[in-house]
């Protein structure tokens, strides 16, 4: 036995479309609202060392971001952290994701063996994947 489809004539329901500009506009300024920019949100002023070339990096999920000013503070993910707590903070994200990429926005005046310690807690971290953030000969 056959069974024949029933097919319902009529017309499609119409969707009201006159408040999409308004969603639109409304979404538009939630995230202009909410966005947080790292620099601003710290209220860090730090000056990037100069480079002839430089690299984008898109990769955003896999990233971990250090923040380090002329005198010695460091701050990973909006928190300032002593230097001995770089370690266990990036461990912690390494073990979660262990093709992290650590980038460091570091004054370019910072001295270098607060840098070199730096280093060092990282290495211990077993964060090996690290980029020094730079800006582009005449950015400024």
């Amino acid at each position: 036995m056959r069974k024949s489809i029933l097919r319902r004539s009529g017309q499609t329901p119409d969707i009201p479309t006159a408040s999409t500009a308004d969603v639109a506009f409304l979404l538009i300024l939630f995230f202009m609202v909410t966005t947080v920019f790292r620099a601003t949100a710290l209220n860090l002023s730090i000056r990037l060392p100069e480079a002839k070339s430089t690299q984008r990096i898109l990769i955003r999920h896999l990233t971990a971001y250090i923040w380090a000013d002329a005198t010695g503070r460091i701050y990973i993910d909006d928190n300032l952290v002593p230097i001995e707590m770089v370690n266990p903070k990036i461990s912690q994200k390494i073990w979660g994701k262990p093709d992290l990429l650590t980038i460091l926005n570091i004054d370019q005046n910072l001295s270098y063996g607060t840098i070199d310690r730096l280093l060092d807690q990282l290495k211990q971290a077993r964060a090996y994947r690290i980029t020094f953030a730079t800006r582009f000969k005449g950015e400024r």
